[in-house]
């Protein structure tokens, strides 16, 4: 198996930090600040709400353009395979024609940086509702493949990749804050283009998080244990309540995190640089990309799939998935997944439980699937 450590020579070396709790407690903020925490500055929900959606509203969608070229999935498979070779090792490199591995169009639809300018924390601006709330998570979403997908959204090299287009907006509507914090649903539609043709082939919603800045998010756990809220500060750990079917386990290093970056076109530092991630963010480290995390359910279901001899006549129609709890470089996560609900036999619909666990057994990530079969994508 090829390694993707020469790919990565011009990548960020991270140091190891020490180790930190999740959330910083308040003696652990900012170094020169000796001063007590302030308390964070109130804001007028309904007003802040009508300025965001307007905000939405007022800006165009993107439209971002794609060639889908067989060595950028390459790159992506490689770094799979590397952090576990159980994942599709029926990849190997890809050959003109092959279809996009479901999952994948998220190295391969990303604005280039070069595009916008970058918010301090080198997110896109476009996403961001506003002040005071410049913390930026990625909490979920859901994909949904069209039947069109396997025949349409196909590798190539030389001339013969196919092109196709995304075109991303924020749902106006979907702005809503809540808990101190600010929501954001990003909607997607891709496209496989071919001449004047095009044809939609996947459905995404992309759920973000805001948060206020680190000092006054301290300052809100402080005055919540003043008035005796023990929960201020209190991470649980969430019981995995499913037996797993399947399983792979695999430890994201710095180098593997910061290809994902490299090909996603991701700049967040909160993925890239320890310092940031401690002392700006309030965690321990650099954490798993909420996308990766996607990539990583639906790739390992897909392997189940192939491994059991079931790729051939099953196909993942859509999933959803919820971020509950943060990832961290170099700790080890498990993916799993196991079959919830089948209906009308070997060719009919599954419902499949997925989810990745963190070093401690707990509950990470939670996503649901909808497995079909072949016929009903159109294949």
């Amino acid at each position: 198996m090829r390694s993707i450590r020469p790919l990565l020579t011009h990548h960020l070396r991270l140091r190891p930090p020490p180790r930190l709790p999740h959330l910083l407690t308040p003696h652990d903020q900012k170094p020169y600040s000796s001063s007590p925490l302030p308390p964070p500055p109130l804001i007028n929900p309904e007003s802040y709400l009508a300025s965001a959606r307007q905000k939405f509203v007022s800006q165009p969608p993107k439209i971002i353009s794609a060639t889908l070229t067989r060595s950028k999935a390459d790159q992506l498979t490689l770094a799979l395979e590397d952090a576990n070779p159980a994942f599709r090792q029926s990849h190997g490199e890809f050959e003109n024609g092959d279809p996009l591995p479901q999952g994948y169009h998220m190295v391969y639809f990303e604005p280039k940086i070069s595009s916008y300018q970058p918010m301090a924390d080198g997110t896109d601006p476009y996403h961001f509702p506003g002040g005071p709330f410049a913390r930026r998570m990625w909490v979920g979403g859901e994909v949904d493949f069209e039947r069109e997908y396997m025949g349409c959204m196909l590798l190539g090299e030389g001339g013969k990749e196919t092109k196709a287009e995304c075109r991303e907006w924020v749902e106006s509507e979907g702005v809503e804050v809540k808990g101190g914090k600010v929501f954001v649903e990003v909607g997607r539609e891709y496209f496989a283009v071919t001449g004047e043709e095009k044809v939609k082939v996947l459905t995404e919603k992309r759920r973000l998080v805001f948060l206020r800045p680190l000092e006054e998010e301290l300052a809100r756990q402080v005055e919540r244990l003043r008035l005796g809220d023990k929960k201020a500060v209190e991470r649980k750990k969430i019981k995995v309540p499913w037996r797993p079917f399947f399983s792979f386990s695999l430890r994201p290093d710095a180098q593997f995190l910061s290809l994902f970056s490299v090909l996603t076109s991701n700049a967040h530092r909160i993925h890239l640089d320890s310092k940031y991630a401690r002392v700006e963010e309030g965690y321990k480290d650099v954490l798993v990309h909420g996308p990766l995390t996607l990539v990583l359910m639906l790739e390992g279901l897909a392997s189940y799939l192939h491994k059991s001899g079931k790729e051939k006549r099953r196909w993942i129609k859509s999933m959803s998935y919820r971020n509950l709890a943060p990832l961290f470089k170099g700790d080890e996560v498990r993916v799993c997944g196991a079959l919830a609900k089948s209906q009308g036999g070997g060719e009919g619909e599954e419902e499949w439980v997925v989810w990745i666990e963190d070093f401690e057994g707990g509950l990470a990530v939670k996503g649901s699937a909808t497995v079909v079969g072949r016929q009903v994508m159109g294949s």
